[in-house]
């Protein structure tokens, strides 16, 4: 068994790794988001144990941001678990920065649980749908809209994330644009009044916003009438890279993160869901 960090000369091994263990389409499927995500160390890691015929059979991802290593795409081949493989791989992560997770599921749960890492208030999400669109049923209000407008890519490795779709609004807030399901799931909030008065100017029936639950953002959203998630008709996951898979929007650290940490929206994959 081979541990090492894959790079581009690895993709076709990569390919048929993520072809079998992933739904059809899944983003990993494709050398140019598989090169964004983890083909430039300033940015993520792919960190993989190969089988005695040069096969991959595991594999760990880190995406880098806010100084922790988050951990991402993690499986192991059913027969290689419990030789101590994803210890191997997650220590060759935690050469990199200290270890975080967010969107885990059940089985990440509950590794996580038995590695001994915190874990904290899950992730929140807020929602706020157009005053013009309230009244209609979520399968009109998720329905894709033509506004005429010249998006602006906001500057940033995260905003070079291949098959997004992303806008620079006047006021320096930027969001993930989804024309095809009528919203804009934003990223960074400037002047929150503005920003709104944007957005429902293009057009757009809803606007959702992650981050952790002290992010002070959260105060000023409650304050003008956004709903929590599960007070909204507009579903997290329009189109989840698992299929029929629902994930906990928690996150998890292996050490204690600072009282001040906030779980920005382009850390992890946590912001990616239902986007591609």
């Amino acid at each position: 068994m081979t541990n090492k960090i894959a790079t581009e000369n690895d993709w076709e091994k990569l390919h048929t790794f993520f072809s079998r263990v992933y739904r059809p389409h899944h983003p990993l499927q494709n050398r140019d988001f598989w090169k964004w995500q983890y083909g430039n160390q300033n940015f993520g890691r792919s960190f993989v144990c190969l089988n005695e015929d040069g096969e991959i059979v595991g594999h760990v991802g880190a995406s880098f941001g806010g100084g922790y290593a988050w951990i991402i795409n993690v499986y192991l081949d059913a027969e290689f678990r419990g030789q101590g493989i994803l210890g191997h791989l997650y220590q060759m992560a935690r050469e990199y920065y200290p270890l975080a997770a967010t969107s885990a599921n059940k089985a990440g749960l509950g590794l996580y649980r038995n590695m001994g890492w915190y874990r904290y208030c899950n992730l929140q999400r807020y929602v706020l749908i157009n005053p013009r669109w309230q009244s209609l049923p979520v399968d009109e209000l998720i329905q894709p809209i033509a506004p005429e407008i010249h998006f602006k890519k906001p500057d940033g490795h995260y905003w070079d994330q291949p098959c997004l779709a992303s806008h620079q609004f006047a006021d320096g807030s930027n969001a993930i644009v989804q024309v095809k399901q009528g919203g804009i799931r934003a990223v960074d909030i400037h002047s929150l009044n503005h920003f709104t008065e944007q957005v429902w100017t293009l057009g757009f029936k809803w606007i959702d916003y992650v981050s952790s639950w002290n992010d002070k953002t959260n105060k000023t959203l409650e304050n003008s009438g956004w709903a929590l998630d599960y007070e909204s008709k507009i579903p997290w996951k329009l189109d989840p890279l698992v299929e029929n898979e629902m994930a906990e929007i928690s996150y998890l650290s292996e050490e204690p993160l600072p009282k001040s940490f906030v779980v920005h929206r382009s850390y992890s994959d946590h912001g990616r869901i239902g986007s591609i």
